[in-house]
Order: C-alpha cells, then structure tokens, then sequence
C-alpha cells in the first residue's frame, strides 16, 4: 500500500476540491449564468469586469459568451483532475485553476456570492505561490516557510468566525442556544439534522462552547511552532467539520478546511529534533489540554439564579461570559502579535532553509521564495485589522502593500460565517412555567423562513382546457417542489454536498428579504413562464419539464418551517411545536417538518405581464429569450462555430467526456507511481552491470 506524504495530500485535495467546484459551476452555468438562457445571463458582468478579455474574445468573433465560459471550465477541471491525481503539482498549474475559477465567480453574478469561493481563491493563490513546486512537476520536500502562509489563512477563517458571533451580540450565541436552531434553519438541511435537532439542550449548549472553544482559542494552536500543538489545533478543527458535514450541506467548504488543517500536521525538523520532538510530545500535548481548559473558564460563566417565574425556584446553565468590549481587546492585543509572530517565524524558517542550499542559484531562489511567503503573510493578516476599527497596521504591512494595485485575480479576504442566527421566532410570553425553556431561558421557537412557489398550471393534453381563464376555474394552485430545499413536509432531508445547488441556497437568502431586493427570483419566475427547459430542470417537476403540463401563472408565499419534535419534556415548552408521540430519535417520521402560513411574497403573474417586464429590464435583465442547446450555434460567425460545436458536443457528452477525463488522469496516475520504482531498478542493474 503506498502512504502518500501529507504534502502531496494536501496539493491532491486542493486540485480535487477545484474539481468538484469546476464540475458543479459546469452543471448549473445554464440555468444560472448563461447567456442563451440564464436566470442572471452573465455577458454583461462579462463586458463590465473584464472589458479587455470580452473584447478579445468575444467582439472579435473567436467565441460566443457561452462557448468561451463553458470551454474555461472544462479547461479548469482538466487541469484541476491532473493536480488531483497527482500527475503533475506544478505552481502554475494552481495559478491557473485559480485565475479560471476567479473568472467563472466573478461571471457568476449573485449566485457565487459565499465566502467558500473566496476562500478556495484565496487557498489556491496561496499555494500556488508558497507551497506547490515551481522547479519540478510534483513536490519532493516541504519548504518551511511555504506553508505558513496556509496554515495563517487557516487560523484567520476559524479565529474570525469566531469573534463576530461574539461581536455580533445575537442573543442565540450569547445564551450558547444557536444549535437549538441551527440544524433546522440552515440553508440545506442534511440527512442527520432532524435527529441532532431533537438532542438534549444540555448538550446542544455544551456543542455551542465546544464551537466556540474550537473557533477560538484552538485556533491560536494551528499557528504555535511546535507540531504535537499544531496536531491538537488541527484535529479539533477537523472534528468540527465532520460534524458540520454529518449534520449539513456546505459543498466543499469543509473539505477545504480539512485540508488546511494537513498543513498544520506537517513538520519542518531537522531528523535530530524530530527525535528530541517525539520524547516532548506528551509534555506538548498536556499543555496544550491546559490551555484550552483555561480558555474555557475565560470564555464562559455558570449562573444559578432565580427562576423568573417560580419563587423559590432556583435555575443553573452557563453563557457566554465575553463581551463584544472584551472581544474587541482580546482583538486589539492579539490580533498585531500574531501577524508579526507569524511573519517572524516565517522569515526565520525560510533563512534556515536558505542557508542549507548550496549553489548560488538555489539560493537566490530560496530567497526569493521567502520574499514571496513574507509578502502572502501580510496580505493573509489585512482582514484581521477589520475585527476592530481601532487598530491600525504596522507601518511595515503599510508600506509592504502600498502601491499595490487591486488586481481582479488576487484575493485576501475576511471570513464571519454564521454571524447571526436566523429563523429565531418570537415568543408570547404568558404566565405560566411553560413560557419558558431549559434552565430558565425562553423556549427556541423555530420559525424558518420558506418561500414556496406555487403555479397554475394547464393540461397539454386536455383538449377541455386550452384558456387560461377556464384553468383557472377547473385547477388550482400547484406547489412547485425543488429538488433540495425544504418544501413539502414530509420529504427527508437529503445529502448534496460536495455539490452546492446555488439556486436552492439563494432561495433561502431570499426568504429573508423580498423580491424587490432579488431580481434574479422574478427573471427566474419569467423563465418559467416561458417554459425554458434549462430553467424549469431546476424544478422537481417532470410532468412540467417533459411539456405534459404548461405554467399559466405563478405566484409565491412565505411559510415558517420548524422540524417536527420528539414528545420530550422541553419541547413541550415549546409553543406550537409539532409533538410526534410515539417516535423514537433514531426512526424517520413521516412527517419531518411543520409549517404556518405567513405572508404573501409574490402576487400572482402571468406570461407577458407589463410590470414585470419593466422591472427586469429595470435591474439589467435581458428579455425572456431561451435558445435550445441544438439551436445556439445557429447565428453565429464562421471563427466561432467550430469553438461553439465543441462547447455543444461536450455538453451532449458531458458524463462520459468527465468520466474519460478521470480514468485518463488515474491511469497517469498509476504510470507515475510506478516509473520511479521502474528508474530505480534500472539504474541498480546499470549499477551491478558496472560493478
């Protein structure tokens, strides 16, 4: 069995993770993105962003819009499947999966808005420029300071989405009551959210210390020189992501994550202190149990109080016990000393390294790695100065990147993920013991917000109903199913990640606001209306897709999902909770979610409707104009139809175009693997034959 180096894991798992992320952004470009038929057709961000790309390519009659992305992303996951299959690791390789999937999310408008994508930008320019190998096609060592910058970016996306749920002041993290709504109001729900959803609160609120633990002060491990420290940090972190995946569907968010956390498991000892570091590591590990214990009875307070109802009652729990006045000091001192401390260490690793070279040029190119690793560490730590407004950058991060132009392909990033906790419903407070929830603190009333789309639909085949008029006497009101977002309330919960449905995920953005606000939603609602396949393949609706039914209007409401409870003690103090007696945690109810109607989101409109043509072309959208795949070639130029018949002859044969590619790159992979070993065995017989 060959054990592959973590190095080489890291740089395979990056390269899989731009794959998965190219594939999925494949998928979804023509509904989503695409000028023949997209919800939000991307050329005009095109013409506005890239002005010079567009003119090149795309005025000058080399490609249409489509062929030109679509061919982008097919490059992206071929040469991402050679970084994954370990074929060749090579730096530009990295810079270029990068530098195409900056284009593909910058074209993809609104639905490529997650910090997700920034991060995997951010990772891929990291390693490209720190960690993967310039002078040969796959990594034979690990170069210290190279993989500091990574392990910085790691500790920057835990510590900061830590402190702003501080910062943020949301009553749900304060109490450490967030996980009481997490599981059911997270954008996609996964397959085990309805069994973590019916756990104790006792062990919900002690899930919320451990996040927090975890968050931050474990991130401070992933940045100490010593390994067995840096181990503790990465493993905690990857039990929280495993966790985060059991329980929902982030795409490659966590895999990514994971993956950073190899670089905090990598050594860079000499075989002496390597020796020294194993007979230290249970010392290391002791201390560093101590410093997470002390963390936590810095972070948090138990209270016994009055209960607020009954006298003489008395209620214990524990809270949070760090203000947002003490988080932003914590920030203010810590923040500046770990910057530094991370460039130190990095400059210092790297000048090691470059004194154990020995010709000039390998050490000018050492050299000038270090410079570069300097430089990535000082942009990596810019976002942190944004934790505190009251902090200023040292004058050296100052001059460093004074002068530096804002460049559409480089990205350095701040990350807040779950800042405040949505979905929070109100409660009546009444007189009574059942007014209140565990230990005193008010029932988590669960009130998601849902938009579910319904349509008026036609008959094809019923030659009694050919009017809209007489549908709407004889039919009523279809509710649209979708094939991963919450609808119907006895449908599971399903698993989708690594995949990201953008659609589904902006929908649940979009039930926190209104339409006004989401013009993509009616540009969608107007593809519908005129039965755009591609459009309409977003839908769990074959009966529509297949051209047996036809949509005459459509309209929307907003409906406010719970999931249904176990007939325990505190869900009982819930109010209007759905009790499902009889029903044990681990057997699937066959009703998962409840539901109450809330308001109106949309009012009902018809194909053509004046208003609502007005308002797309006010927010930029193009007229509803749905070119079928066989047809997108048609009025093209002769120099861009040979790139659109390749664009359109992959999208026919996407599946076994992707499998070849992948059984392609395994069998390189496996030819790879085995020609070392065939090398050396020639040279022994070269060597015996000399003898």
């Amino acid at each position: 069995m060959l054990r592959l180096p973590l190095s080489n894991l890291y740089l395979s798992s990056v390269g899989a993770i731009f794959t998965i992320a190219f594939i999925s952004y494949y998928v979804q470009y023509p509904a989503l993105s695409s000028q023949s038929a997209g919800i939000e057709p991307c050329e005009r961000i095109f013409r506005q962003v890239f002005p010079r790309l567009y003119e090149n390519a795309i005025v000058s009659g080399y490609f249409d819009v489509d062929s030109f992305v679509e061919l982008m992303n097919l490059v992206g996951i071929v040469v991402s499947t050679v970084i994954a299959s370990g074929i060749a690791q090579h730096g530009s390789l990295f810079i270029l999966v990068s530098a195409i999937y900056r284009l593909l999310y910058t074209l993809g408008g609104s639905f490529y808005t997650f910090q997700w994508d920034i991060l995997l930008l951010e990772t891929g320019y990291l390693t490209a420029l720190c960690f993967a190998p310039w002078q040969s096609l796959r990594l034979e060592n690990v170069i210290g300071a190279g993989v500091w910058p990574l392990r910085f970016l790691l500790f920057k996306l835990m510590f900061m989405s830590g402190v702003v749920k501080i910062q943020a002041e949301c009553p749900t993290w304060q109490n450490l009551t967030a996980l009481e709504f997490h599981f059911a109001t997270q954008c996609l729900p996964g397959p085990l959210a309805w069994h973590a959803h019916q756990l104790h609160p006792l062990l919900l609120r002690l899930g919320v210390a451990a996040t927090f633990v975890i968050e931050i002060p474990a991130a401070f491990l992933l940045i100490f020189p010593l390994k067995t420290v840096r181990k503790v940090g990465a493993w905690l972190q990857i039990l929280l992501q495993v966790l985060i995946i059991a329980t929902g569907n982030y795409n490659f968010f966590n895999l990514l994550t994971i993956a950073l956390c190899f670089t905090c498991m990598m050594g860079e000892e000499s075989n002496k202190a390597l020796d020294q570091r194993q007979r230290q590591w249970k010392s290391e590990l002791a201390a560093s149990m101590v410093f997470l214990a002390w963390s936590c009875t810095q972070m948090f307070q138990v209270y016994h109080e009055q209960h607020p109802i009954q006298s003489g009652r008395q209620v214990m729990g524990v809270r949070l016990a760090l203000s947002t006045h003490d988080c932003n000091l914590m920030i203010q001192k810590i923040v500046p000393a770990c910057a530094v401390f991370v460039l130190t260490i990095t400059i210092f690793n790297g000048v090691q390294w470059v004194a154990k070279e020995t010709s000039f040029h390998r050490r000018l190119t050492s050299l000038i790695h270090v410079l570069v690793c300097s430089f990535c560490v000082i942009a990596t730590a810019v976002p942190l100065y944004g934790l505190n407004p009251s902090m200023k950058q040292p004058i050296l991060f100052e001059k460093t990147l004074q002068g530096i132009p804002h460049n559409n392909f480089l990205t350095s990033s701040g990350y807040g993920l779950f800042r405040r906790m949505t979905g929070v419903g109100r409660v009546a407070i009444q007189n009574g013991d059942e007014s209140f929830g565990w230990a005193g603190l008010s029932p988590s009333v669960v009130a998601r917000p849902e938009i579910i789309i319904e349509a008026l639909l036609e008959d094809t085949h019923d030659s009694n109903i050919n009017l809209a008029s007489d549908a709407e006497e004889r039919g009523v009101w279809h509710e649209l199913n979708f094939r991963w977002k919450p609808g119907d309330t006895t449908t599971w919960p399903r698993q989708v990640a690594p995949h990201q449905p953008r659609f589904d995920w902006r929908m649940w953005f979009a039930a926190l606001g209104s339409y006004q606000y989401n013009p993509w939603l009616l540009s969608f609602v107007d593809k519908l209306l005129n039965a755009c396949p591609v459009v309409v393949d977003l839908l769990d609706e074959p009966g529509i897709l297949s051209g047996n039914k036809r949509i005459l209007k459509v309209r929307a409401n907003t409906y406010y999902y719970d999931f249904t409870r176990l007939d325990t003690e505190w869900a009982r103090g819930i109010p209007d909770a759905t009790i499902l007696p009889n029903q044990s945690l681990w057997q699937r109810p066959e009703q998962v979610w409840s539901r109450k109607l809330g308001q109106q989101y949309l009012p009902p409109i018809e194909k053509g409707n004046p208003s609502l043509q007005q308002f797309l072309r006010l927010n930029g959208f193009q007229s509803p104009v749905c070119v079928h795949l066989k047809d997108r070639c048609a009025s093209l130029s002769s120099s861009a139809k040979l790139a659109c018949r390749i664009a359109v002859l992959a999208r026919r044969w996407n599946r076994p175009c992707l499998m070849s590619v992948f059984a392609f790159a395994l069998c390189l992979r496996h030819v790879f693997a085995v020609s070392p070993k065939l090398r050396s065995k020639s040279s022994n017989v070269r060597k015996g034959k000399t003898d």
